[in-house]
């Protein structure tokens, strides 16, 4: 439970870093085409790495 509660912490602290950090190097629009593109590849590594694992 402490490792989840960890792991949501850290995507609160980092996530409005990451976001900002992006869109004073380019603009918003691409600031929110790389989030979702992060947020894409959650699931697709997820399943990835589930077929993996199982055989």
């Amino acid at each position: 439970m402490g490792a989840a509660e960890l792991g949501r912490e850290l995507g609160d602290a980092s996530g409005p870093l990451l976001v900002a950090t992006i869109a004073s190097l380019t603009s918003l629009a691409h600031c929110y085409a790389v989030l979702g593109v992060i947020l894409a590849l959650g699931p697709i590594f997820a399943v990835v790495r589930r077929r993996l694992a199982a055989g």
